[in-house]
């Protein structure tokens, strides 16, 4: 497996890329084109930690199931110089990311048309932010390149802050000590943005027959992100006829990741049932990667209905 870190940027050395390919052997001496899964791990878009449990662990997670892996650590607080973390700033970021993987595509075996992206919490706002804007032209502009080569094949948000309006109104009500502030500022520039910027940064308000299709999950008790906010986005891809799954669980708060006890990782009996988004999310990819794997039922009522 080739595991090494790319800088994004000639003039920036916070925004890297990182693989986690598999590359011939001496038994495979070519590999078919692979599917590609983007991983970007939250943190508020003040830290990416590649290293945390969103980010090189779950690169791992699909890897080993020969997905070609990178993790992305985009445009945040704690890294970027100063001013380079408005958005959409990150979203520039990940839409490079892609880039970047379409020119290595031979070297690294990538089916290009097969690149997904997967976002947690903060990464996940960005993964939704490209699955419902890959198409704006100002995008592609940006990096001298067609809307079409900015287009992921799905999209995963896991725990995802989806809907501005809604978290603003949840972080008042909550008193949420964890996010206002810092991330506003990160993100918007100030502290208090207005209901026309909250509503221009918020995937599930932009939904429209571009939109990608979106895999969710979150957990009923998240106390830091409103989880209504993944079910408002699924309604509102039902409307627009976008492919969706969301899932629910009733336990598992904010940062679960892979579902995993955070200190002992190792005990499988220590995991949670949010740990069933994963195996659902890679049948929700194989779907869409090869539609043939996908069995409709038929209707049993068809003949009654003659």
């Amino acid at each position: 497996m080739l595991i090494e870190t790319l800088k994004l940027w000639e003039d920036r050395e916070d925004v890297e890329l990182t693989t986690f390919v598999t590359m011939p052997d001496m038994f495979l001496k070519t590999l078919e084109k692979r599917p590609a899964v983007i991983v970007c791990p939250g943190g508020a878009y003040q830290n990416c930690p590649r290293h945390g449990n969103e980010g090189d662990p779950v690169a791992m997670a699909f890897a080993m199931d020969g997905y070609q892996s990178f993790v992305l650590e985009y445009s945040v607080a704690e890294r970027a110089p100063e001013g380079k973390t408005l958005f959409p700033a990150q979203l520039v970021d990940l839409a490079k990311a892609m880039v970047v993987i379409r020119e290595h595509a031979d070297e690294w075996s990538v089916d290009v048309e097969k690149i997904s992206i997967i976002g947690f919490s903060a990464g996940a706002h960005l993964c939704g932010m490209m699955a419902t804007s890959w198409q704006e032209p100002w995008l592609a502009q940006k990096l001298g390149v067609l809307p079409e080569q900015l287009k992921p094949l799905t999209a995963m948000l896991i725990y995802g802050l989806l809907d501005y309006t809604v978290q603003e109104a949840f972080n008042r009500e909550h008193k949420n000590p964890m996010l206002p502030v810092d991330i506003n500022s990160t993100v918007f520039g100030c502290p208090e943005p207005d209901e026309e910027m909250c509503r221009a940064n918020s995937p599930a308000l932009k939904i429209s027959e571009y939109t990608v299709p979106v895999f969710m999950a979150a957990a009923i008790d998240d106390g830091m992100v409103d989880s209504i906010q993944s079910v408002y986005m699924a309604e509102k891809l039902h409307k627009a006829g976008v492919p969706y799954e969301l899932h629910m669980f009733e336990y598992g708060d904010h940062g679960f990741s892979l579902g995993r006890n955070i200190f002992e990782p190792f005990r499988q009996d220590k995991s949670h049932a949010c740990a069933a988004w994963l195996p659902l999310a890679k049948t929700f990819l194989m779907h869409h990667i090869a539609p043939e794997t996908l069995e409709y039922e038929k209707n049993p009522f068809a003949e009654f209905e003659q």
